[in-house]
């Protein structure tokens, strides 16, 4: 079985589903922490920021009703 992969723009690269989910949870953990780039952008931000793009795209997406394979994932 194949991982599920997500594509980050601001690191343009695919990560696994789980990199995803504990790059967020680490910035949730750590509002104040730089980091290296953002969800969307490629310059540096604070954890608070990624969760910003993370709940910003999270609703872009339930709004849209887009399917998981039209929006950067890949099974």
């Amino acid at each position: 079985m194949s991982k599920r992969k997500v594509y980050v723009p601001g690191y343009e690269r695919y990560v696994t589903l789980g990199q995803y989910v504990a790059a967020i949870k680490q910035a949730k953990a750590n509002p104040g922490a730089e980091f290296k780039h953002g969800l969307t952008c490629w310059w540096a931000v604070t954890g608070e920021e990624v969760v910003r793009q993370f709940v910003e795209g999270m609703q872009a997406r339930i709004t849209e009703g887009i399917s998981y394979n039209q929006r950067g994932m890949v099974a």
